[in-house]
């Protein structure tokens, strides 16, 4: 056999490389409910947060943190999305 088939063979198998349970799926979609979504004044700050403008320190740190929120809920759907496919 080939290196592609192996490969493919260990996939099927749950070696290697495998998808998550679905219980850790189910625990990734309860963090995102966890987060919530930003309200209307958070949302248009993490728009302008997005467009390059910065609060004053120590305001900024805090500015940055939900835009960190934002993004980490973001790539969390994302993957949530990939595994489910």
């Amino acid at each position: 056999m080939a290196f592609p088939q192996i490969a493919l063979a260990q996939l099927r198998q749950g070696r290697g490389l495998k998808s998550p349970g679905f219980s850790v799926i189910q625990f990734l979609e309860g963090v995102v409910d966890e987060m919530n979504s930003p309200n209307d004044e958070q949302a248009a700050l993490i728009k302008l947060t997005m467009e390059g403008k910065a609060m004053s320190y120590p305001d900024r740190y805090d500015q940055e943190n939900l835009l960190n929120f934002h993004k980490a809920k973001m790539h969390l759907e994302m993957a949530i999305a990939l595994l489910t496919q």
